[in-house]
Formats: C-alpha cells, sequence, structure tokens
C-alpha cells in the first residue's frame, strides 16, 4: 500500500507538471498552423519518386472479459510512383501478410493461411489506391500514405484541427497535430527539421468499447534502390487461391 501511495503521488506531481508545461506553451502553440503544416507533410510525401517507409505498429484488441490488450507487428511501405507499384508488408510474430499492386494487377498473401487472392486494376498509384479502397474494400496500415493528397484525407471529416506543440520523440522533435472528427480521434507527429514527414500517428475510435487505438512509429528511406523483381507476386506452388471479400482487411 505504501508503494501504491509513492507511486500515485509521483503519478500526480507528473501530471501536474504536464498540465503546467502543456498551458506554458499554448500561446506559442496558436502561431503554428496545424492544417499548413499538414500540407506541407502531404506534398513532400507525394513529391517522392519512390520511398520505403517501416513502422512499428500496435493495435487495441478487447477480449471476451472485457480487458484491453495491444497487439503489435511491423509494417513496411513500399513504393515507386512510376510505372506505379507498391507492395506492403504486414508482419507479427505468427503470420505475415502482404499486398502487391504492380502493373494494373493487385494481390494479397497470407503465410499463415497459405493462400492468395488476385484480381487486375486500373494502373497508376492513384488508380490502384482508389479503386483497392472504394471497389475491393482493402484497408492496410499505411495506406494512406499513398494518396496524392495526404492532407485532403486527414481533414475530410475533421470538426477540429489543432497544433499542439512539439514532442520528443526517439531523439527527435516533432510538431504535434490532433485533428478530431466525429469517429475517431487522429493525432500525427511531423518533423521539426528537414524533411517534414511524420514520425508518428495514433487512431482512437470513438464509440468503441474503450476506445482502442492504433499507434505507429515510422522510419522513412526516401531514395530506396529496388530490385527489379521486388513487387511481383508468384504465389507459393501449394498455396491456395480464393476470391476477394468486401472489406478484406489486412
Amino acid at each position: 500500500m505504501f508503494g501504491m501511495k509513492i507511486c500515485k503521488s509521483i503519478f500526480l506531481t507528473l501530471t501536474a507538471t504536464f498540465a503546467v508545461g502543456a498551458f506554458a506553451t499554448s500561446a506559442s502553440a496558436q502561431e503554428v498552423d496545424p492544417k499548413v503544416l499538414l500540407e506541407q507533410m502531404s506534398a513532400e510525401i507525394a513529391g517522392l519518386d519512390s520511398f520505403v517507409v517501416q513502422g512499428d505498429a500496435y493495435a487495441d484488441a478487447r477480449l471476451d472479459a472485457g480487458q484491453i490488450i495491444e497487439h503489435a507487428s511491423q509494417v513496411t511501405l513500399r513504393l515507386r510512383r512510376e510505372p506505379g507499384s507498391i507492395r506492403i508488408t504486414n508482419r507479427n510474430s505468427e503470420n505475415t501478410k502482404e499486398i502487391f499492386f504492380d502493373d494494373g494487377s493487385l494481390n494479397v498473401y497470407s503465410s499463415n493461411d497459405n493462400i492468395y487472392a488476385q484480381t487486375e486494376i486500373p494502373k497508376g498509384v492513384d488508380s490502384m489506391l482508389d479503386f483497392a479502397v472504394n471497389e475491393v474494400g482493402i484497408e492496410a496500415p499505411m495506406l494512406d500514405f499513398v494518396s496524392a493528397n495526404i492532407a485532403d484525407d486527414f481533414l475530410q471529416d475533421a470538426d477540429d484541427v489543432r497544433y499542439l506543440g512539439t514532442s520528443l520523440i526517439r531523439d527527435k522533435i516533432f510538431h504535434h497535430i490532433g485533428i478530431r472528427s466525429q469517429d475517431v480521434d487522429v493525432q500525427i507527429w511531423v518533423a521539426s527539421k528537414g524533411r517534414p514527414l511524420p514520425g508518428k500517428l495514433v487512431i482512437s475510435s470513438k464509440w468503441e468499447g474503450g476506445s482502442p487505438r492504433f499507434v505507429a512509429f515510422f522510419k522513412w528511406d526516401t531514395d530506396p534502390a529496388f530490385r527489379r523483381d521486388l513487387f511481383k507476386f508468384d504465389p507459393p506452388g501449394d498455396a491456395i487461391e480464393v476470391e476477394f471479400l468486401h472489406n478484406l482487411q489486412q
């Protein structure tokens, strides 16, 4: 009990300190336009001919008993705008799921089930993205970064957008932006020095029990060297082909 009292005292002290710090920086925060930061981030990513972004991702889930737990995975997005190729790899301790977009073909593969689905789609990164999301129902981590105008996607349903100051994340300083909408709250951290690329993303669902969150930390390579066959999908000989289902999730 004594240890619990000490922990509680420390927690309250830290909470008060953070609250004072947030209040002290609120005036300077008003001088930064968060929408401009998002537009700069969006233009920077859209201007990259190719890139690799790797992320440590954490997603909340609720057990039957009500306990909220966290699932961890590693996600890698590789993109080459010309001729229009994307590969997304989502790995956890038990499974690897991959999405391949290349030369008018969409393929999704799950190593654990050893199944894959494929279909023909429009060529070009933007056309592929639109078809995959709106026609096939693909949902995958980092897919937002493929869009030609990420800022518009983030702000489309926003009720409120705020600049929340700066944060230290893994030894680098980032601008902290909060976006509120009816269904979700989004937080994104954009690098304050160098290229305005995102270093962290948090999405909180408001109406699901416990307000589960998706959290990802990002590492960018803006000048990658891709081997020629990286975006080609060749199913394993014993893999089973299945049909796409609406709202397929990676």
